[in-house]
């Protein structure tokens, strides 16, 4: 897509089907919608309010337990005009920040799998507080991936007596020059953040988001997923 100028609020979001069915796009789109909805009405986009959007419309028996995670930045200006983003999330749907200057992005959200489950178990155990380079851990077995939280369709009379799912939310300053990217796990699982390229006032969006897709379809992975990317750069 062109590149496009923001200078008000702003809600920057990603939703990606979890392979529990073989209708989980429908279910990533309709919590997209629903975020859009939401936005329209200048309601908070919730976990809690996106599961009951999401669930309060009809959806074919099919389409149920059809499942999608979900990254989500809102972006608002202090009465100082500085930008605080707030950073939601849910599953494996990432939001990465690479501070003005800065030469490695940083990933901001811990992804809800079995395997960090099991870390936040072990460090419990150990009586420690968890480090945050814990998380998110690579090369381990496919199975330690599976996802713990997630959004889901259900029939329309289901939604009130079901869960939304768990969520974590962050707020944090923004600075001009600094730079997010919220991407989809078919992006950081087979190009890993390490290998992105950094992002200067020069640089050309569209043409990095260009290169960001020719690293994933030349990786080892092959592009075997499919794969969303937002980046964003504060200027």
């Amino acid at each position: 897509m062109a590149v496009t100028p923001v200078a008000a609020q702003f809600c920057l979001a990603v939703s990606d089907g979890v392979a529990s069915s073989s209708h989980t796009q429908h279910c990533s789109k309709a919590v997209v919608k629903a975020i859009s909805r939401l936005w329209s009405h200048n309601t908070k986009p919730t976990a809690d309010a996106i599961h009951q959007l999401v669930n309060q419309t009809k959806h074919l028996y099919k389409r149920h337990g059809a499942a999608a995670t979900l990254a989500i930045v809102v972006g608002e200006l202090n009465s100082d005009r500085a930008v605080k983003a707030t950073i939601m999330h849910v599953g494996d749907s990432r939001v990465y920040w690479l501070p003005k200057g800065a030469t490695q992005w940083q990933c901001l959200t811990r992804d809800h799998n079995l395997l960090n489950e099991l870390i936040d178990q072990q460090v419990q155990e150990q009586g420690r507080q968890a480090e945050f380079a814990d998380y998110n851990r690579e090369e381990m077995a496919g199975s330690l991936y599976s996802i713990t939280e997630c959004f889901a369709l259900t029939s329309d009379s289901s939604y009130l007596s079901s869960e939304a799912p768990e969520s974590i939310s962050r707020t944090m300053d923004i600075d001009g020059g600094d730079c997010i990217l919220v991407c989809t796990d078919g992006i950081h699982d087979l190009v890993p953040s390490h290998g992105w390229q950094t992002v200067s006032a020069e640089t050309d969006l569209q043409h990095w988001l260009i290169t960001l897709k020719n690293q994933v379809y030349d990786s080892d992975g092959n592009a075997y997923d499919n794969g969303t990317a937002i980046l964003l750069r504060f200027d």
